[in-house]
């Protein structure tokens, strides 16, 4: 459809987008036309997404979408401009419009871009709590932290000590005795309650309801009576129904031994008389029985026995379906519901009743301390819009009269409260309301995405578009994908629209393949998929040997099985990353890990030294130890671990971790550079705890030990989600998942085929209704109440299964690859899809499994990996906590630059930071001007930057801001948002947010000269610059230590580069003597060239310092110059920290780089100095071949860098 066709009048409307139909472009294109066509402003417009991500995509769309109008206006160049918006202009100039007035309105459009509203939706919910608070009753400021799982800790271990501890000690003994089959583990324990209260606290959909009554209770007299009341009710019915139950049983397996069939439990003629041992059980219990101790008897009557494993419905239903018989049993419904009540029913009441106090608790504690997750922030608007009493019309209006504009992404993630919420403020009269989404692509059932939403949301919708030109895939698989999906989705019952290609099919002219679509099949009983799918690969590669391996991806159905591809791909040293992230601790590094703090602890341990020995750490091989026992070197390794524990205080755990690494050389850890990375990310982690716990490795040891179980772990959250530093190459291995919103040129799927109507099987305690929306508790999985709750959401889950299949199958763009189980073929991809294709054969693929050995020879050479550094380096940001300060002898030295330039410094002193912004001033004589050559007029206009506060506040404020800030979106409302939280936070008079935005423009816009191939900051991708980049370097090995005329020897090499003797004797005077760490941070390394395995790596630090002339305060850029910022450099000891910041650079790179070569691929490194800076449109238009004032350069170098590798 043509999307210039939709109406902007104020009704609600829905635009169906496909997968690769362009969503992103319709959004950003439907905002231009209000903002050209309306003349709605940059502030009267929100747009509503779902991740950061996204929100940060769309601004750049938009933005683009303007400029690209304007280039065309400006220069008729069509190379910028679509059909779409060309179609547009020449429909929209013939209303008397000049071009010089639409490029005015657009310039005015740019200029007030960073009042545009992108948000997410729980951010919109927090800008209307932060704004209306009074109004809305939150009087405090609230606190928001999505990562809460302490506190459900905390919550839970109060309840333990105030309630559980207290019950009847025989009620205690039969919860910890009672086994269960539940989401949450098979114990009714603390861990199991905080993974419930979690779930309810940060379910969206459905509502748990609170009953204070339990609150005041008398726990033990409740429990006694709820149970003695069942026993009782249970009596009753057996004595008039057991008989007879006896009997339908005993013709249960009659008719299965007529069927053929063969039963364990059931039999035609049973040895006893099943019946009669539960009356004699049932009178044993009564003799002893009475109102008063019936908690005793709670275990010997729950436990499982014959009444349960012989007449409760679960085993009978299970025979009965197992033999596909049809016998009526509903006659005994109140039997079985007397059996459940005393075998299931009383350990469902205490959950129930646990769990409602531990709610309260919960609501009580984040209200007193003002506490707010994401689901709060939306939970807070809609009690005050939808839910009260009380009308909130004023507040309301305000929020509505504040946007004309209302878009929202992502529409078929969108939940039922978030909806209502959409309806309430924009669902009127006065709003353009239009909402995209892709029903086919709902997958998200788990974050909360509600699909019955959009559904009834798209029947009230007033008009429905759909878009069906693609804009991903070639026009033969698109042929393949309109064949296969010609019936829709049949499960989901949504239609599909047959798409268009309209992608150019002569740019990659390596992407035509003959078969577009292949289907592969295979018997899982015979072949292994994941070797199978290495194979094709192989082949794939050998027999296309210009295709890029980057544009591969293989899409499974979890993490595990991507770390199952990579094992295979490693074996024939084809290099792969993994795009999805998950926690550290769930990773290969991490049972590794635990392995060798396991062999500190215990050292002399057999069984776990032998288990070392032989991991990937070391690699000794089993046969070799089982062949001379306790060989040799099992001795060595004992007495390297006794004096690796002895050494943890004075050298530190990642300090002993990279000797493990270097001693042995393990050729699988050197190899697999995630592990490496893990392995080290880990140790980093550890270091912390060791730290905090004044070395005790046994409390680390318990601590680790719990983050290992799911339930029990406390380190979650992004800090705690494995590092990706974009700077492998490889196959892509992604969960379907993870890969929504992507593409790639050739995809493979291995899984669809097991997606069966049997892939999803749902387990309590909690069971969500779809029908009140409200959350129950209940521990059976078959208790006929919650039958109808886990038919439903298996349901549910299976037709989600069906759109997650949709978005596996749109993800490429030239070829699609899928595995077929021939053992199984009663699944979706067979019976709804592959049986739509009109002659199957021509896609079935002839490849042949097996591998000549001259083919992996010739794969094996082809991919030959580098030898990877062991050195472990700091990365990511994590604080050191370092509770006490200890003399040097008992605790691990942490030095900085700052502490080493420090005169007075206290050279064994504890350092905890990485960087001193302090601002520094220099008054330069005049002379030093009169003697520089002449300069443009505009280097004596002030820096933007002359009128902010000097200081080590004002200096961290900067350098904060532009870590925080991303360079491509520039002046828009993040910036000036983000300035002025900075502001606010440090102290800093928020009337020179404007000011610092002009300077934060000249930083990324101010070119960096021709060695850096006149490229701008704003230039380099985002996900290529890494900021903030924190190392550590060991100052010793085997206890020695660096001192400062180690370190001055290196500026006697490179004479020819800066700073070379002269600066070599100044490091003298500094007095270092350091054993440890020295930690430092570097502001920003970003690659520059064509292509990234080519680039030259640069290091770059922001430096406020402020250079000024004695009749002048003011940051003139003409200050600036080459002379004075040498002599800068020299008197703050930037040359040192500078070489330091070199040689992290290039041990990161020698680890994460395949092929690094120190002459290729380290560039050097660059002072910003932020007050210096000129106007970078005044620079750029002087056309001048000279270093811009501000900015000092030099090359790296690599002898230096050399000899101080060798030193640390």
């Amino acid at each position: 459809m043509d999307i210039n066709q939709i109406k902007l009048d104020n009704k609600f409307k829905l635009v169906e987008a496909s997968a690769g139909t362009g969503k992103s472009f319709t959004l950003a294109h439907i905002v231009l036309r209000n903002v050209l066509e309306k003349k709605v402003k940059p502030d009267e417009i929100l747009l509503l997404s779902f991740t950061k991500n996204t929100c940060s995509e769309l601004r750049d769309k938009i933005l683009s979408r303007f400029h690209n109008l304007k280039l065309y206006l400006q220069s008729h160049n069509e190379s910028k401009i679509d059909n779409t918006l060309k179609d547009w202009y020449l429909n929209f100039k013939d209303k008397d419009k000049s071009k010089e007035k639409i490029i005015s309105e657009i310039d005015n459009f740019i200029n007030q871009f960073y009042k545009l509203k992108v948000t997410t939706f729980h951010a919109f919910c927090n800008n209307i709590i932060d704004e209306y608070s009074i109004e809305i009753g939150v009087t405090q400021d609230p606190y928001i932290e999505n990562n809460i799982d302490n506190l459900y800790k905390d919550v839970i271990d109060n309840l333990w000590i105030d309630d559980f501890l207290n019950l009847n000690h025989e009620l205690i003994s039969a919860v910890n005795k009672k086994k269960i089959s539940s989401r949450f583990g098979s114990r009714i324990n603390k861990s199991f309650f905080v993974e419930i209260l979690k779930n309810i606290d940060q379910e969206n959909i459905c509502k748990f309801q609170i009953n204070n009554k339990y609150k005041i209770i008398d726990l033990n007299n409740y429990f006694n009576e709820f149970f003695y009341l069942n026993w009782n009710e249970f009596c009753v019915e057996w004595n008039k129904k057991g008989k007879e139950l006896f009997l339908q049983l005993k013709e249960l397996g009659k008719l299965i031994k007529e069927s053929g069939g063969k039963s364990q439990i059931y039999a035609a003629k049973p040895r006893n008389d099943k019946f009669n041992q539960i009356n004699c059980w049932i009178e044993e219990i009564n003799k002893r029985l009475n109102s008063k101790n019936v908690i005793d008897f709670i275990y010997d009557i729950s436990k499982d026995d014959l009444l349960s494993k012989y007449f409760y419905i679960e085993n009978i239903s299970k025979e009965i379906n197992k033999h596909n018989l049809k016998l009526d049993f509903t006659k005994f419904n109140l039997l079985q519901d007397k059996i459940y009540k005393i075998k299931e029913g009383f350990f469902t009441e205490f959950v129930r009743i646990f769990t409602q106090l531990a709610y309260i608790k919960l609501i009580e504690l984040k209200k007193s301390f003002s506490i707010f997750n994401f689901n709060d922030l939306i939970k807070t608007v809609e009690n005050t819009f939808l839910d009260s009493e009380i009308s909130n019309s004023i507040t309301l209006s305000k929020i509505q009269k504040r946007f004309k504009c209302v878009l929202v992404d992502e529409f078929q993630d969108t939940d039922i409260t978030q909806w209502n919420l959409i309806k309430k403020f924009f669902n009127t009269k006065n709003h353009f309301l239009l909402c995209v989404g892709d029903p086919k692509q709902a997958i998200y059932k788990f974050r909360g995405g509600d699909i019955e939403t959009y559904l009834d949301a798209r029947s009230n919708a007033i008009e429905v578009f759909s878009l069906t030109d693609n804009y991903r895939s070639s026009k033969k698989l698109i042929d393949v994908l309109n064949k296969l999906y010609k019936n829709g989705l049949k499960q989901s019952k949504l239609n599909y629209s047959k798409l268009t290609s309209r992608i150019n099919e002569n740019i990659n002219p390596e992407f035509k393949f003959k078969d577009v679509f292949e289907i592969v099949e295979f018997s899982k009983k015979e072949t292994d998929i994941e070797d199978l799918v290495t194979h094709y690969i192989v082949n794939f590669i050998l027999n296309n040997k210009e295709i890029d391996i980057n544009k591969i991806a293989i899409l499974t159905l979890n993490n595990s099985q991507c770390l199952d591809f990579k094992k295979k791909l490693n074996q024939f040293n084809l290099p792969c990353k993994i795009q999805n992230k998950q926690n550290i601790f769930d990773t290969e590094a991490s049972s590794l890990l635990f392995l060798f703090i396991e062999c500190l602890l215990n050292p002399r341990s057999l069984k776990n030294i032998t288990l070392l020995a032989t991991s990937k750490f070391i690699e000794i091989k089993l046969e070799d130890l089982l062949d001379h026992g306790i060989s040799n070197n099992l001795e060595i390794l004992i007495n390297k671990c006794i004096t690796w524990s002895q050494e943890l205080r004075e050298k530190g755990f990642l300090n002993i971790v990279n000797e493990l690494l270097i001693n042995y050389k393990s050729s699988s850890i050197i190899q697999d550079s995630d592990l490496n990375s893990n392995l080290f990310q880990l140790s980093e982690i550890v270091e912390i705890e060791l730290i905090n716990n004044d070395f005790d490795l046994n409390i680390v040891f318990n601590w680790y030990k719990n983050q290992l179980d799911h339930i029990l772990r406390i380190s979650t959250g992004e800090d705690f989600l494995t590092k990706d530093y974009n700077l492998q190459n490889g196959i892509n291995l992604s969960t379907i998942h993870s890969s929504k919103g992507l593409e790639f040129e050739i995809v493979l799927c291995p899984y669809l085929s097991i997606i069966s109507n049997k892939s999803n099987k749902i387990k309590g305690p909690l069971w969500k209704s779809n029908i009140d929306r409200n959350i129950y508790v209940n521990i059976s999985n078959n208790y006929a109440k919650v039958e109808k709750f886990k038919l439903i959401e298996e349901e549910d889950l299976f037709k989600e299964s069906e759109r997650l299949i949709y978005v596996a199958l749109t993800r490429s763009k030239y070829k699609l690859i899928v595995f077929n189980d021939l053992e199984d073929t009663n699944n979706i991809l067979n019976n709804d899809l592959l049986n739509n294709l009109e002659n199957i054969n021509i896609y079935k693929s002839t490849f042949e499994v097996r591998i000549e050995k001259e083919k992996i020879k010739e794969i094996f050479s082809k991919f030959q990996t580098n030898r990877l550094n062991n050195n472990l380096w700091k990365i990511d940001n994590v604080n050191k906590k370092i509770s006490n300060v200890f003399n040097s002898d008992q605790f691990i030295s942490y030095s900085s630059y700052s502490s080493w330039i420090r005169k007075d410094k206290n050279i064994d002193a504890v350092i905890n930071q990485y960087k001193d912004y302090e601002d520094n001033i220099s008054i330069i004589k005049d002379s030093n001007f009169k003697n520089s050559k002449n300069y443009p007029n505009y280097f004596s206009y002030p820096n933007p930057l002359s009128e902010f506060p000097k200081g080590t506040i004002a200096g961290t404020c900067l350098h904060k801001i532009i870590e925080r800030f991303e360079f491509r979106n520039d002046n828009n409302q993040e910036l000036i948002d983000l300035i002025i939280e900075e502001l606010n936070f440090h102290q800093i008079d928020t009337s020179l947010a404007f000011k610092v935005k002009d300077a934060i423009l000249r930083i990324i816009n101010i070119s960096l000269g021709r060695e850096l191939q006149n490229k701008k900051l704003v230039d380099i991708p985002n996900e290529y610059l890494i900021k903030e980049l924190k190392y550590d370097l060991t100052l010793s090995y085997e206890g020695r230590n660096i001192n400062s005329n180690d370190i001055s020897n290196c500026f006697f090499l490179d004479q020819e580069y800066e700073f070379g003797e002269e600066y070599a004797n100044k490091i003298n005077d500094l007095q270092i003597m350091n054993k440890g760490f020295h930690s430092g941070c570097i502001d920003c390394v970003f690659p520059v060239g064509n292509k990234l395995e080519d680039s030259k790596w640069w290091v770059i630090d922001w430096k406020s310092n402020l250079i000024s002339g004695s009749d002048n305060s003011d940051c003139l850029p003409r200050n600036y110059n080459y002379e004075n910022m040498r002599n800068e450099m020299i008197k703050h000891h930037y040359p040192l920290q500078s070489h330091l910041y070199l040689l992290a650079l290039h041990r990161l790179l020698k680890w994460r780089l395949k092929n690094y070569q120190p002459h290729k691929h380290l560039g050097g490194y660059i002072y910003l100095f932020l007050k210096g800076l000129p106007d970078f449109e005044l620079f750029e238009k002087s056309k001048s071949e000279d270093i811009s004032p501000g900015i000092f350069i030099s090359k790296a170098p690599l002898k230096r860098i050399n000899y101080l590798d060798n030193l640390f």
